[in-house]
């Protein structure tokens, strides 16, 4: 029983450890993007495919994670206030309907960086704990 309890205690300690690690999303952009710092509310239009392009933008390529990641999941929850599979669903329909094309999906957060490292017009969204200055940040959503 007292075995039991450690055993159930320590996954309780990494489960909430990994959910401190990502208690912080960034929405990066490539350093020479005149865009400036942005407010939820666009962040979440940008993302649903509502607009197109930001405040010294004329265009924005969109750069996303991967369904697995741990990432996309905190990030569909704290900016477009959707679930994994209802956000799924929403671009389904965006694509189908042909109004709107997806972000691209990357593997990680080491990809999406280096993707908006390198292209001027990307904006993507990484664990606050990953960016640097190879990228800068237009929002943290806490």
């Amino acid at each position: 029983m007292k075995k039991s309890l450690l055993s159930l205690s320590a996954a309780a300690a990494v489960l909430l450890a990994s959910t401190a690690a990502l208690a912080e999303i960034a929405i990066i952009a490539n350093p020479a993007a005149g865009a400036g710092e942005l407010d939820t509310k666009t962040v979440k239009k940008l993302f649903l495919g509502k607009i197109r392009s930001l405040p010294g933008m004329d265009s924005v390529s969109l750069v996303g994670q991967a369904d697995d990641s741990p990432v996309k999941a905190e990030f569909t929850q704290k900016i477009t206030n959707k679930k994994l599979a209802k956000y799924k669903a929403y671009w389904s329909k965006m694509i189908f309907s042909g109004k709107a094309v997806p972000p691209k999906e990357m593997a990680n957060d080491a990809e999406v960086k280096a993707y908006v490292a390198s292209h001027a017009d990307a904006v993507g969204y990484v664990d606050a704990g990953s960016v640097d200055d190879s990228v800068k940040v237009l929002l943290r959503a806490p």
